[in-house]
């Protein structure tokens, strides 16, 4: 009867407790999702951060703030440093897992 205890224990531990999507996270009317607590459409219709101005990066996209170079090419904005999260894509500050899959930043 312990043995059968201790594994149901040992099992319940080792069970991965559900991980709600971080707070500082916005679902845009897109279905994406943005860092920050909201989400506001830039001039061209692309759904960015509500956090910041809407600012035209050099390749045409817009951010929500100053535009920061990537090593892949990308500009992206927000607070932080640069970080590189586990699908490769870079964010500012700490990387957070989206809902959708995707990585958002602060």
């Amino acid at each position: 009867m312990a043995r059968l205890a201790f594994s149901a224990l040992l099992l319940l531990a080792m069970t991965p407790a559900a991980v709600p999507p971080a707070a500082a996270m916005a679902m845009c009317p897109d279905g994406s999702y943005v860092g920050g607590g909201s989400c506001k459409q830039a001039p061209d219709g692309s759904y960015i951060s509500g956090n910041g101005r809407a600012q035209m990066a050099p390749n045409g996209k817009y951010i929500g703030g100053k535009p920061v170079l990537t090593p892949k090419g990308d500009y992206i904005s927000g607070n932080g440093r640069m970080t590189r999260c586990a699908d490769g894509t870079y964010v500012m500050g700490t990387c957070k897992r989206a809902p959708n899959g995707k990585y958002v930043g602060d």
